[in-house]
């Protein structure tokens, strides 16, 4: 398994944008359900206001079957952005996202972050998402 990045601008106004978005939140509730590991959340401008756009970050076995996922988004199929997929190979940092080729934590298992700092594994420990209405890297994101 690998890791992808989906980044994303919005193309048309947010009221207009409102069902597609509901959608897209199922879909990825959905495929949690299912047990992809794939969180997804709003890009926020510097007075923390969203609006501009999201990622979305998931695993996949290759970049074919990354694509094949998120053009099921309902953002995508409805033309509601403008989107990006990139691989993704974490280097340094705190956010525990460990080996997927290992079976390291992965992003849908993030509810444990704070154990794993609690454990000498990371820094400070921020919570990013409450599984139901914000799709972020978290407990329930």
């Amino acid at each position: 398994m690998a890791w992808f990045i989906k980044t994303e601008t919005f193309r048309l106004p947010r009221p207009q944008l409102l069902a597609h978005l509901q959608a897209h939140h199922a879909w990825v509730a959905e495929l949690r359900q299912q047990g992809v590991v794939i969180t997804s959340g709003y890009l926020v401008d510097q007075a923390g206001r969203p609006g501009g756009g999201g990622l979305l970050l998931l695993a996949a076995d290759d970049y074919a079957a990354a694509e094949a996922l998120v053009l099921q988004d309902p953002l995508i199929a409805n033309g509601c952005v403008d989107w990006q997929l990139q691989g993704w190979i974490p280097a340094v940092g705190d956010l525990a996202v460990g080996d997927l080729a290992a079976g390291d934590l992965a992003v849908g298992d993030l509810a444990s972050a704070a154990d794993v700092a609690a454990e000498g594994g990371g820094g400070e420990v921020v919570p990013f998402g409450d599984g139901n209405r914000n799709h972020g890297i978290g407990a329930g994101g």
